[in-house]
């Protein structure tokens, strides 16, 4: 079993770093920036299937308020 530690940034401060580490495989502008995209897609497409999707968000504030 994989333990990964979460952590919550900024986009832009992910982007940068992707770059930072891409630009420790190749010298190649293009292929650092081509790297660095699908390593952003990739972490990004993560992200969406992990999180709750707006449908989900809205029935559980819909339940608080009926609760209260």
């Amino acid at each position: 079993m994989r333990n990964f530690d979460y952590k919550t940034v900024q986009l832009g401060e992910l982007v940068v770093a992707v770059f930072d580490n891409a630009e420790q495989y190749s010298s190649d502008s293009k292929e650092v920036s081509r790297l660095a995209a699908l390593a952003i897609s990739r972490i990004l497409r993560r992200a969406k299937m992990n999180s709750i999707s707006p449908s989900q968000f809205t029935f559980f504030n819909n339940n608080e308020r009926n609760n209260s």
